[in-house]
């Protein structure tokens, strides 16, 4: 790939697209023909997002108010102190009753996980309600299954919210809003270990430091494990790669790597080497095959992505002819997720629920890409190998030969040998399968050795 200086670039001709998006960030937002038809929304959920969406609306925070009328929100705790302001008659703990309410035109599903919320999304499009939601699980698991329901009933099952908070990413793609091949998507989908890796990088806090300051913030679930393993970004760039490729790709067939097996260590070798470490989801394509990943890669300091920060987003598309195209904004917190559910309500109510978006762009062709494992990718990287020191030195010995092979090798052993003390390298480009041929032989005759490894994406890649 090309510099990871990115330039970012403004589509003018579809400004009034991204409009209400940015509604309330100071953006003008045109005026549109009043809707002949005021549409009842039920929402399930009222946590941070679906809470972020009454205020959007029945406080009236977006510029662009909507005809829409909230009738019920479905809630598990009638209870529970709410950040909203909004009527005590509209709650109720009677989910199945809101799928089910007639006066309902469309379901806002805000509930998060996979059931009930798929079971009620479905329940939703079969009684011929349009559905909106955020819940990037049961898109990328059920997607393709919903949109084509939601299609066969005439209505629309929209998911701008599933991915990536404020950045309109769904729809740049849906509406081929950029006039090129896109070859390759690089990625920070998640808030929670970008906010991590920020201060373990900025701070020199340990990992279980960065996570308890992340909860403290409300950038991470008390429930860390989905976000952390990389499951949760996984599943957004599956969403991406679907819509991009016309044909549904399915979460498990992506290479998943958290970030919790990172120590201070890792960190100050890249800073002393301008290196940052950064949570990616990549899709890259070569010889007629596609290779998904969500891993932590090392990115040199000058890079676009080093410099995105805590909460923030961002996503660049490599591109045929026209380069690289970066979209960077807050990819979560209350408002900007929910001003992605007020985005898709905006499409629905002005085209008066007659425009049907599908899962893949109008009239696109199914392409048949085989997704395959990096192991299989025929690009090399160069990648970053931390060793533990062994005790014995002719299993060092052995250990330098073999990777000083393919790289230069770094002993970094200042606090002696134990738990603490790590033998490092940097390899030239060479495989993903030459990579974990090196690991297997280290551990064939060293079977104690503690290994981790780090893609580099170098500006020359």
């Amino acid at each position: 790939m090309n510099s990871f200086r990115f330039i970012v670039t403004y589509h003018v001709s579809r400004i009034t697209f991204y409009a209400s998006r940015f509604a309330f960030s100071g953006f003008f937002v045109e005026d549109r023909l009043p809707s002949k038809k005021r549409y009842g929304v039920g929402l399930l959920g009222a946590g941070t997002v679906g809470g972020g969406l009454i205020r959007l609306l029945h406080e009236k925070l977006s510029h662009h108010q909507l005809p829409v009328e909230i009738k019920k929100v479905g809630v598990r705790n009638l209870s529970k102190t709410r950040s909203f302001n909004l009527p005590g008659a509209l709650l109720s703990d009677n989910l199945e009753g809101i799928v089910e309410d007639k006066t309902i035109d469309i379901l806002v599903e805000a509930m998060g996980g996979l059931e009930p919320a798929r079971t009620y999304i479905e329940k939703a499009l079969l009684a011929g309600k349009h559905v909106v939601t955020a819940n990037k699980q049961v898109v990328s698991e059920y997607g393709d299954y919903l949109s084509q329901l939601a299609q066969s009933k005439g209505k629309q099952f929209l998911y701008e919210a599933s991915v990536a908070g404020s950045i309109p990413i769904i729809e740049i793609l849906r509406e081929g809003v950029i006039p090129d091949r896109i070859q390759a998507i690089y990625g920070i989908l998640n808030s929670t270990t970008n906010f991590i890796l920020t201060r373990m990088t900025e701070s020199g806090e340990d990992f279980h430091e960065a996570l308890v300051k992340a909860q403290e913030l409300g950038f991470s679930e008390p429930n860390p494990s989905f976000d952390i393993s990389g499951k949760d970004a996984g599943q957004k760039l599956a969403i991406l790669i679907s819509i991009l490729k016309h044909q549904p790709c399915h979460p498990a067939q992506l290479d998943a790597r958290g970030i919790d097996g990172l120590a201070p260590f890792d960190f100050q070798f890249a800073r002393d080497r301008q290196w940052r470490i950064k949570p990616l989801a990549i899709y890259e394509e070569a010889s007629g095959k596609g290779f998904a990943s969500v891993e932590p890669v090392l990115v040199p300091a000058s890079s676009i992505f080093a410099n995105v920060r805590n909460e923030y987003n961002a996503l660049c598309f490599s591109c045929q002819n026209i380069g690289r195209q970066i979209f960077i904004g807050k990819g979560a917190g209350e408002l900007p997720t929910a001003s992605a559910l007020l985005s898709d309500l905006s499409k629905i109510t002005s085209s008066d629920g007659h425009e049907q978006l599908s899962y893949e762009p109008s009239g696109a062709a199914r392409e048949g890409i085989q997704f395959c494992s990096s192991i299989e990718n025929p690009r090399g990287y160069g990648f970053y190998i931390k060793c533990s020191l062994s005790s014995n030195a002719v299993k060092r010995r052995r250990i330098r030969e073999v990777v000083g092979q393919v790289g230069e090798v770094f002993e970094e052993s200042t606090t002696g040998q134990g738990t603490n003390a790590w033998f490092c390298a940097v390899t030239q480009k060479i495989l993903h399968s030459e990579l974990y041929r090196i690991l297997n032989e280290i551990l064939s005759f060293d079977a104690d050795a503690r290994l981790s490894w780090l893609r580099v994406l170098q500006e020359t890649d």
